[in-house]
């Protein structure tokens, strides 16, 4: 067997200092830093000679990674015959850096001085490396290339810990959103939309300075923090960049303008805590949004009063939910044309606890919950099935009977596949049933979706009446392309019919377009004969309001039913009115 080359050693301490040599980068220098010693290694990583090192101080490889503060701490550590241990940053001959893991041991004389210290490292510059990828890809959003929402978070707490205490300065956050982006990764796909997102990063980074912090939170939120800036220098800085993101967008297939909403709150004037701030910031984006999107927001006291208020509504509606507070009445929807038979409407009613008698409008314009609102919906449509049960034992001559429903009810398949379950569960036809919707409901993003749902409905007998007629936008367009077979009137038309030569012949208008589209007409909110005899000379379908019976519950439908019957006959007759 062949033996391994290795060289001779004389002694055990060479044979010791010949393993040191191959594996550890060894330097002696004096007490001056002037290099007495360097093994080979030294001189490989180093990139100088050994000539080049001897005689030089060792400050000739300083890359300037470390301060003052850092040698001073060392020096005073090995000047009084103590090891020292840390990692070192120094710099190759070629002008790149290198780091290692040093121990500096002092070597102390007879006399009790320190007279040379003997420095041992490893090389570790593959770790720091990692490292540095590590800490890149943590902080660092690999789609934009700035500053991620976990870098944007230290960053604000150590501003905010160093400055909004110690300075008499605020710090500013500005949290910044897309308007419509969604819209625009639906219509052109993810990879424009990445596109957009890149863009906005660049011209945000324009910004970027000491004073001014940019970084991506996640999908197309940003957010900035300002230091050291009056409000009057932010609004203008904000300003601008939204003046900045109108530009147009070159994304490939499509230019696109866009716009953002931004939301500004101030440490520490109108938050104690970098949690506050955010939820501040956040509170001023959303009324940003609320009041057109496309501007800047400041944060005032009353934006959170107002959320605090819709919190405790939403809190108040589930337990109302779950406690069973809601409860639905019953009005009916007369006919013109007296052989028919009355409809109802159910409408949602809340007995709430502390404040009564609540009808929709007093809660529903605040609820921003769909999953609420979806659950609302589904108690709403039990509740009528269990309630036409009823009705039909008590042998009651009707129509139909007409709920409403929210955006929230059409998010997905479960209200119509509920809807078919419990028609099946009952034996109630489909065709006894009407959806009222408003154009709210067409305003939403999934518009094929809901078109598809109404239209499953449509055909299988249920009615389909959009309510609030003339309220909205675009109504004409959504009555010719939906399957819309009720217009409903709504009640701000009706209420000056009899003095309002403008409401007069909006009604008529609409009645004349619905009957030459095929719909048939609703009238709300009738509450007198004058507005009973024009509707019925207009020739208006079907009549709803105080003038025939307010809302009532299912015990007491029976009697109110029974009046409608006995209602005069006279008052449905159409006198002739003057055009």
């Amino acid at each position: 067997m062949k033996k391994a080359n290795t060289p001779p050693f004389p002694s055990e301490m060479e044979f010791i200092r010949y393993a040191l040599d191959s594996a550890a980068i060894v330097a002696i220098t004096d007490v001056k830093g002037t290099i007495t010693f360097v093994n080979n290694k030294f001189c490989e990583i180093s990139g100088y000679s050994r000539q080049e090192l001897v005689g030089a101080n060792h400050r000739m490889l300083h890359s300037g990674m470390h301060d003052v503060r850092f040698f001073r701490q060392m020096y005073k550590r090995i000047a009084a015959g103590r090891v020292w241990q840390g990692e070192i940053c120094n710099r190759r001959k070629d002008g790149s850096h290198y780091w290692v893991d040093t121990t500096i041991v002092p070597h102390v004389n007879a006399a009790g001085k320190v007279d040379s210290y003997t420095a041992i490292r490893f090389d570790i510059t593959d770790r720091h490396r990692a490292d540095e990828k590590l800490r890149h890809i943590v902080n660092i959003d690999a789609l934009t290339g700035i500053a991620n929402r976990r870098r944007f978070q230290e960053h604000l707490e150590t501003v905010i810990s160093t400055h909004g205490r110690t300075q008499p300065s605020r710090v500013h956050l500005a949290l910044l959103d897309i308007d419509t982006f969604k819209e625009i990764n639906d219509t052109f796909g993810h990879d424009v939309g990445d596109e957009l997102l890149r863009v906005v990063s660049g011209r945000l980074c324009e910004l970027a300075s000491p004073e001014v912090f940019v970084a991506r939170l996640g999908g197309d939120e940003f957010g900035i923090v300002m230091t050291g800036h009056p409000d009057r220098e932010v609004h203008d800085m904000m300003g601008k960049v939204l003046s900045c993101l109108r530009q147009p967008v070159d994304l490939g297939p499509v230019v696109r303008r866009c716009s953002a909403s931004i939301g500004i709150a101030t440490f520490p004037d109108q938050a104690a805590s970098l949690d506050e701030l955010f939820k501040a910031s956040d509170l001023a984006l959303y009324r940003a949004k609320e009041l057109g999107r496309d501007r800047l927001q400041f944060f005032v006291p009353r934006l959170r009063e107002v959320a605090l208020r819709k919190s405790e509504l939403l809190h108040a509606f589930e337990t109302g939910l779950a406690q069973g507070q809601f409860r639905l009445l019953y009005q009916p929807i007369i006919a013109t044309d007296q052989q028919l038979k009355p409809a109802l409407e159910g409408l949602l009613r809340w007995e709430h606890p502390q404040q009564g008698h609540l009808t929709p409008g007093a809660f529903l314009a605040d609820m921003n919950d769909p999953g609420l609102l979806a659950a609302l919906g589904m108690f709403v449509l039990e509740q009528v099935f269990t309630d036409m049960q009823k009705m039909q034992e008590m042998a009651l001559p009707l129509r139909r009977v007409a709920i409403n429903v929210t955006n929230a009810d059409f998010r997905s398949d479960a209200f119509v596949d509920r809807f078919f379950e419990l028609s099946a569960r009952t034996g109630l036809s489909p065709d006894m049933f009407c959806i009222e919707v408003t154009e709210g409901v067409f305003l939403g993003r999934d518009f094929q979706q809901l078109e598809g749902r109404l239209h499953r409905l449509h055909a299988a007998g249920v009615e389909i009446a959009l309510d609030d007629f003339g309220t909205g936008f675009a109504s004409l367009s959504h009555l010719r392309r939906m399957p819309i077979d009720r217009v409903k009137i709504d009640r701000s038309f009706i209420s000056n019919l009899g003095t309002s030569s403008a409401d007069l012949a909006i009604v008529r208008g609409v009645i004349d377009i619905a009957h030459g589209m095929g719909k048939v007409v609703t009238a709300e909110g009738v509450e007198t004969g004058v507005q009973v005899e024009i509707l019925t000379a207009l020739g208006c379908d079907s009549l709803q309001g105080w003038y025939f019976a307010k809302a009532c519950n299912l015990l007491h439908l029976p009697y109110m039913i029974a009046s409608l019957q006995s209602f005069p006959e006279q008052r449905m007759k159409s006198r002739a009115v003057a055009s």
